[in-house]
């Protein structure tokens, strides 16, 4: 009995390789971590360059740049479960990876959102 014989009923293989199955599921966890990286190696930088010294148009600015990464982040993680539930909902074999990809995604979106609020009422460089 040959290898494809024993592992027939498991998944079939598709075009996609094996890394990307597996780590497909934790996309929104990575997108979470690149955003939550941006956000605060961005805030070090500009304090480090002085924003805290500036105007206040220029930290509404920057932090108006802030919401706006993290709103792009939010998006990303919406199109990534639709295009997952897209592809997925009508197979039935791939149903618990449809849905570990989509909790995963509104886990992280929801980090993110919730990222929002400090970004609204912290005072850049405060």
């Amino acid at each position: 009995m040959s290898q494809v014989d024993r592992n027939s009923d498991i998944e079939p293989h598709t075009k996609t390789g094996t890394i990307f199955r597996v780590l497909d599921p934790a996309f929104g966890f990575f997108v979470w971590a690149a955003h939550l990286l941006i956000i605060y190696i961005w805030q070090a930088i500009a304090c480090v360059l002085g924003l805290g010294v500036t105007g206040p148009s220029a930290q509404q600015g920057f932090l108006s740049v802030l919401g706006v990464v993290t709103l792009l982040s939010a998006l990303v993680l919406l199109a990534h479960a639709l295009l997952r539930w897209r592809s997925f909902r009508g197979i039935e074999e791939r149903r618990f990876r449809l849905q570990m990809t989509l909790g995963g995604d509104a886990i992280a979106a929801a980090a993110i959102l919730l990222q929002l609020y400090p970004i609204a009422m912290m005072p850049a460089c405060a």
